[in-house]
């Protein structure tokens, strides 16, 4: 009897074992399918980046107008349009990746939201007036597949943090690698050899775009559980009732961030991060119609510059953002962030404004590779306040309000993007062009250096005492 209940707990250890070691190896399949996911949702997105400005300037008709300026402002609509959708779609996809954290995850959220990328894309790729084109961001509402691939990645790693830590990394680099890739592949493949316009399909992205978001939503499919790998959740007691966090209400969690953004020494740096994220929407939205028509930038160069960008800030990001932080500490990383991007704004202003379109823009050219090289100084100097602040926010509050005080910061980014880039494109069409961006930009930034050391030193002031 002792022998047979000996075997039978042995062989139902065993099965334990071997089960335990399915569900593991079948949660690092997951979590390399959504890594590949990611690489194909910025690989898709960024494809359309440097191909969008022509797309709008061929479908604006100008009437009796002035079509570089009406192309400009509608350039400027469609990108607020599309931080509408996207405003308005953050809320309803964070709850989608609550779900995700919960008990109930499954792979159709994830298979949802790259559906909703094809479909998006799929109008695009049928873009022959602007109707259509404000259409094809409708879809993008629910095109927020990095949250839900972060909501993947936390709940397969369970509660083992530094698979989880490595997990979201990974989830960083994967985007990091489409988003460098597509920007130049996207140019190339909308440059037009022998057109005098320079610019060849416009569509080829947008119809690729498709191809790899359908092979998103079957990978998701095929690939992603439809129940949790990790096995350490704990398993609630029989007649247990929900806790109050699974029970919260959306009129709570709007409670609850209301809260935490109208602290004393949190809305100061929130304010600091939407104010200056208008400076950069407004740069970001003129700057490639400024080198498109300044310089008569093609989409090919165009991409190169922000895939250039894109490189860089992920190589500064692995490498100094720790030890420039160590050295200067958030708030005075955020302060030279501030500083050097107006700086550069002024300085792209100059080089757009000094050069003569008679001189080659070769990607070998001096002028090229002067502009190239100012973007990506630009962009490192905004990667660099954005981080110090949300360093500094996140640091400010509780570890159990951290996931609140980033979706805030989501949220408020979203928003900035609805008004921000029309205002970019009315300074740049009305205003008296690149140098009225730039100058705007870089007294925005000194103004936002001054109040962020006025309220750091206010703030120790009253520590102090």
């Amino acid at each position: 009897s002792s022998l047979v209940a000996t075997s039978t707990s042995s062989t139902q250890s065993s099965k334990r074992n071997m089960s335990s070691h399915a569900k593991g190896r079948s949660a690092t399949i997951a979590l390399w399918v959504t890594y590949v996911n990611i690489v194909l949702y910025a690989l898709c997105y960024q494809l359309q980046r440097p191909v969008e400005p022509f797309l709008v300037a061929k479908l604006t008709t100008s009437g009796d107008g002035d079509a570089a300026q009406d192309a400009a402002m509608n350039y400027g609509r469609v990108q607020a349009f599309f931080s509408a959708i996207q405003t308005v779609g953050s809320p309803l996809v964070d709850t989608i990746g609550r779900d995700i954290a919960g008990s109930n995850w499954n792979p159709t959220p994830s298979a949802l939201v790259f559906a909703a990328s094809a479909l998006s894309y799929a109008i695009l790729a049928h873009s022959t007036d602007l109707p259509t084109l404000f259409l094809s961001k409708v879809p993008t509402v629910l095109q927020h597949a990095f949250l839900v691939a972060q909501a993947t990645a936390a709940t397969e790693a369970g509660s083992d943090d530094a698979l989880r830590a490595q997990a979201l990394g990974r989830m960083t680099t994967s985007y990091t690698i489409g988003a460098t890739i597509g920007p130049a592949l996207g140019g190339f493949l909308a440059h037009g050899d022998g057109d005098d316009s320079k610019v060849g399909d416009m569509y080829f992205g947008a119809w690729l775009a498709v191809f790899g978001s359908i092979l998103s939503v079957v990978l998701s499919l095929a690939y992603l559980p439809d129940e949790h790998y990790h096995t350490d959740t704990p398993t609630e007691a029989p007649g247990a009732k929900n806790t109050p966090q699974q029970s919260r209400s959306f009129l709570a969690d709007v409670k609850k961030t209301v809260n935490i953004a109208t602290r004393s020494h949190i809305w100061p740096l929130l304010a600091v991060k939407v104010i200056g994220g208008v400076a950069r929407s407004m740069h970001s939205t003129a700057l490639p119609l400024a080198l498109k028509e300044g310089l008569h930038f093609d989409p090919s160069q165009l991409g190169v510059v922000m895939s250039c960008a894109s490189l860089a800030v992920a190589t500064f990001g692995a490498v100094a953002l720790k030890p420039s932080t160590n050295a200067l500490g958030s708030e005075g990383l955020a302060r030279l962030g501030l500083a050097f991007r107006g700086v550069m704004a002024v300085s792209i202003a100059h080089i757009v404004s000094s050069s003569s379109l008679s001189e080659s823009l070769l990607s070998t050219s001096p002028v090229f590779i002067r502009i190239c090289t100012a973007s990506v100084a630009h962009a490192l100097a905004s990667h660099a306040l954005a981080t110090s602040l949300t360093t500094m926010t996140t640091g400010a509050v509780p570890a159990s309000e951290r996931g609140a005080i980033l979706g805030l910061e989501h949220g408020l980014f979203s928003f900035v993007g609805v008004f921000a880039p029309t205002a970019g494109t009315i300074l740049l069409a009305k205003g008296g062009g690149f140098w009225t961006v730039a100058l705007v930009n870089a007294a925005i930034d000194v103004a936002l250096v001054g109040g962020l050391y006025i309220w750091t030193r206010i703030t120790r002031f009253g520590s102090a005492g």
